[in-house]
């Protein structure tokens, strides 16, 4: 009797770790999805802004940018692939695993990767998603947005136009849209956020070397991508200057709140480690009366567990 409710027990632990992972599919496909109309311009902007006839940030001429989208989207991965790279050189095994819980170099490595990376996925991800909102309902007008959007109204002196329509038809829909999308400098805040934490983790996961300046010049180089970054959009006016210190504050909190909140510190001890699976259902692993105890903690799919130790509390 005892073995046929050991074996439901195992089947329900087994069936409810695949809803979280549907589940986290399913955030991830529509936060995808979000992100990805939020960047094509085809969600509705919420708030319409006005403009003032004399307003001189506004009628810029548009040169181009010198970070492009595409550009800014794959720098984001440079620190997964750094990440990768440094776990796989300079890892070691933790001295919080047990002689029965070793692993190979390469397994260990590939572990530690993959959990720096989701975290500083998770950061960048939740970070972008704010952002886009805040562009969303702010809907502030770029430096450029007068040659850009030309606007279907006469202006003259002081006027506060409210009631306008795009007439430029030589450009995309996209970029006719993004002209009313300038704070915060979305630009500015993924830059920031990827610098500070490469910058936080080579400083907390790279071991001590020989040489002196190898860490610090990387992390020279990885700030000065961010404040080139940043000031180009000023440059190239598609941000005001408030819309990139918005963007570089917002860079900065998310990254310190993934550092600090998410990742520890880089503190391999303050991790948290599975535990059984057995501790989230009202049961227990007893000795056997043989002399050897049931290990807590051995995880479910190995085929050594004898469901005979198995009984409700």
């Amino acid at each position: 009797m005892a073995d046929v409710e050991s074996q439901k027990i195992c089947v329900k632990a087994k069936s409810k770790i695949t809803f979280p992972v549907a589940v986290d599919g399913l955030i991830l496909v529509l936060v995808a999805c979000f992100l990805i109309l939020t960047e094509l311009g085809l969600l509705p902007q919420v708030v319409k802004r006005g403009f003032y006839c004399n307003d001189q940030s506004i009628q810029h001429k548009y040169k181009g940018d010198t970070i492009t989208t595409v550009t800014i989207l794959l720098s984001g991965l440079v620190p997964i692939v750094l990440i990768w790279l440094t776990e796989a050189v300079f890892y070691s095994p933790s001295i919080s695993l047990s002689k029965t819980e070793t692993e190979s170099r390469c397994r260990g490595s590939w572990r530690e990767a993959w959990y720096w990376s989701k975290k500083y996925g998770r950061g960048l991800v939740t970070m972008l998603v704010i952002i886009g909102t805040i562009k969303i309902f702010l809907g502030e007008l770029r430096p450029h947005f007068m040659n850009t959007c030309q606007p279907d109204v006469e202006c003259r002196g002081t006027e506060y136009v409210s009631s306008y329509t795009c007439t430029n038809i030589e450009e995309s829909l996209y970029f006719v849209r993004d002209a009313s999308k300038s704070f915060p400098s979305g630009h500015s805040a993924m830059s920031v956020f990827e610098a500070i934490f490469l910058i936080w983790y080579l400083e907390k996961r790279v071991p001590r070397l020989r040489t002196v300046f190898t860490i610090p010049l990387f992390q020279m180089v990885l700030m000065c991508w961010a404040v080139f970054c940043s000031l180009s959009r000023i440059t190239d006016h598609r941000h005001h200057w408030w819309d990139v210190l918005a963007g570089t504050v917002a860079g900065c909190a998310a990254a310190f709140m993934t550092c600090l909140f998410g990742c520890h510190n880089f503190d391999t001890t303050k991790r948290k480690r599975k535990s059984s699976l057995y501790t989230d259902h009202d049961h227990k692993l007893i000795n056997t009366g043989s002399g050897n105890a049931a290990t807590i903690g051995t995880p479910l799919h190995k085929e050594e567990i004898n469901l005979n130790n198995v009984i409700h509390a």
